[in-house]
């Protein structure tokens, strides 16, 4: 049964009741009446063959009224009904038919928000929804056009290279696996990147957190990439005012994610300039700042830094300017941990990203 019946029904019910409660009540107060009378009041035969008329006359004119009353309640209950059962229903309907477009695979699909009231919250609820798949169908589909454009360069490289080998007559010389060697190395880091990503995206990296000493692992890291540094003329400094004392994460995430943002700096800073690593504590978080005086990033590539794949030169080849998953891995690591990553930066002047994490 619908929801519009069973309200019709319920109604139904009532008018029966309420008809019934009426009819009973009134007969029998009027019977109790006229039974007391007689008892009490004596009188003539006449005078009682004329009361029992009146009283005849009596209940059937109420029987007439009642059954009235009963075709007014019911007809008022039939108008209310099926309004309370419109105000109920006709919103359901609507959502009906837009949930079916929806799984019909129409997306940009919305219900239309008439009201304040409750439907109206689950409507806003349900565009929020369907907004929120839209999103994921356009980032699925966007990763596997990512994906694939990631994957056939090396994978053409690859092939040139063994279609090379099967059309020489002699043997093949290790110098010449060298190339295809690198490009397999390549995808293997390209898929491992992918898979790092996904699980900690899922919320299911695993960290092995322990008290750490953050200026002693930031000259760790700066130790590692001196020599690269050296050889693009760049100045390394490492700044923190305070003592600093340990934080509870896993060095080896956070490893990663200095790296990342150290190496970008390098890459971006022209000969002369200077990366400075800054350490200091603000309210309840650690902020570690890595600036450097490079070329800069362009005020609309910001807010994508951390898309999978974004590069924000887009000139750069691949062995260059890495996979461009570096800062979305950085970002996922740094937000498992319960830290963020705050980017400013200015064209010409240089970059700034800033990792807080939290000391307890």
């Amino acid at each position: 049964m619908s929801v519009r019946g069973k309200i019709f029904l319920a109604m139904g019910v009532l008018v029966v009741l309420v008809s019934a409660a009426y009819i009973g009540t009134t007969q029998g107060y009027l019977g109790s009446l006229f039974a007391r009378y007689y008892t009490d009041g004596g009188g003539s035969n006449e005078g009682m063959i004329s009361l029992e008329g009146v009283s005849q006359y009596i209940l059937a004119e109420m029987k007439i009224k009642a059954f009235n009353m009963t075709l007014f309640i019911a007809g008022a209950a039939l108008i209310l009904g099926y309004w309370l059962s419109g105000l109920i229903v006709n919103p359901l309907n609507k959502l009906i038919r837009v949930m079916r477009r929806v799984a019909g695979g129409e997306l940009a699909t919305e219900v239309p928000i008439e009201r304040a009231d409750e439907y109206g919250q689950v409507g806003e609820a349900f565009n929020s929804m369907t907004g929120q798949l839209r999103d994921l169908m356009d980032n699925r589909k966007r990763l596997v056009e990512d994906v694939a454009h990631e994957l056939r360069t090396p994978l053409a490289i690859i092939q040139s290279k063994l279609e090379l080998i099967q059309q020489s007559q002699g043997t093949v010389k290790p110098e010449a696996l060298l190339s295809v060697h690198d490009e397999v190395l390549r995808l293997i880091r390209l898929v491992d990147e992918l898979q790092l990503l996904n699980t900690a995206e899922a919320g299911e990296l695993t960290l092995n957190k322990e008290p750490t000493n953050l200026p002693m692992l930031m000259e760790e890291l700066i130790e590692l990439v001196q020599p690269e540094a050296d050889g693009y003329g760049v100045s390394l400094a490492v700044s923190c005012n305070v003592d600093m004392p340990t934080v509870c994460l896993d060095p080896r995430r956070m490893k990663q994610v200095f790296l990342n943002l150290l190496t970008n700096a390098l890459r971006h800073t022209r000969e002369g300039g200077k990366i400075t690593v800054c350490m200091q504590i603000i309210h309840d978080c650690v902020s570690i700042s890595i600036t450097d005086t490079g070329s800069g990033i362009p005020e609309g590539a910001i807010p994508h830094l951390f898309d999978r794949f974004f590069r924000a030169d887009p000139g750069r080849g691949r062995t260059a300017g890495g996979s461009g998953l570096g800062l979305s891995i950085a970002h996922q690591i740094v937000a498992v941990h319960g830290g963020s990553i705050q980017v400013r930066s200015e064209v010409g002047v240089g970059s700034e990203f800033t990792v807080k994490l939290p000391l307890g």
